[in-house]
């Protein structure tokens, strides 16, 4: 269905992002799109700058085995053992690919700390980084200190347009998400109808 929306879909070294109000399910949104490049054996880096490696790995964990949040801790023998199944020889006869969640710090992270650490993981791994998720755009800065950041769509159109930069650059799949501000849904009318 989102494909049908994109004209054919995401596309290598674009800037995919999706906005939203206030706990209307961006992030998890995110790693959903994420865990689905993953199962076409893409290798994906998920950046997180709000929530802790730990919760979106435990929310990774369990929209692999299709089960809630507290079922992973219960059994967490049975889930160590068939993630592991899974990354060793994918489902379906089709090998996944690598996901990595990288926490990076809400305040001061910019195009250029993730295009670092992209060339790292790169470096460090051997393997090529086939798209990103960035979760989310509010939170990152833009490389050029002249640029106010009080200034949240000055901030947000810069980081938006260096993040798309970014996904040239490496030619990855990009996405990310932005929140809508309460102003911004109290004064619009969003008819999700034909969506």
């Amino acid at each position: 269905d989102i494909d049908d929306k994109l004209y054919g879909g995401m596309n290598n070294g674009e800037l995919t992002f999706f906005v939203g109000g206030p706990g209307t399910g961006k992030s998890l949104f995110l790693q959903n799109l994420a865990l689905n490049w993953i199962t076409m054996g893409k290798n994906i880096i998920y950046i997180t700058l709000e929530l802790s490696e730990e919760l979106v790995g435990l929310r990774f964990d369990a929209m692999i085995l299709n089960v809630g949040s507290k079922d992973v801790f219960s059994s967490m023998d049975t889930v160590a053992v068939e993630l592991g199944m899974i990354g060793k020889f994918g489902t379906k006869g089709k090998k996944w690919g690598r996901l990595q969640i990288k926490k990076l710090p809400e305040a001061g992270t910019t195009i250029n700390t993730i295009r670092a650490y992209i060339k790292e993981y790169e470096i460090q791994t051997g393997i090529k980084v086939d798209g990103i998720c960035v979760d989310y755009l509010d939170l990152l800065y833009p490389n050029s200190g002249k640029v106010d950041i009080n200034s949240s769509f000055t901030k947000d159109k810069y980081t938006s347009e260096e993040l798309r930069g970014l996904a040239s650059e490496f030619n990855i799949l990009c996405a990310t998400a932005s929140q809508l501000n309460r102003s911004s849904v109290e004064a619009q009318h969003f008819d999700a109808s034909h969506i």
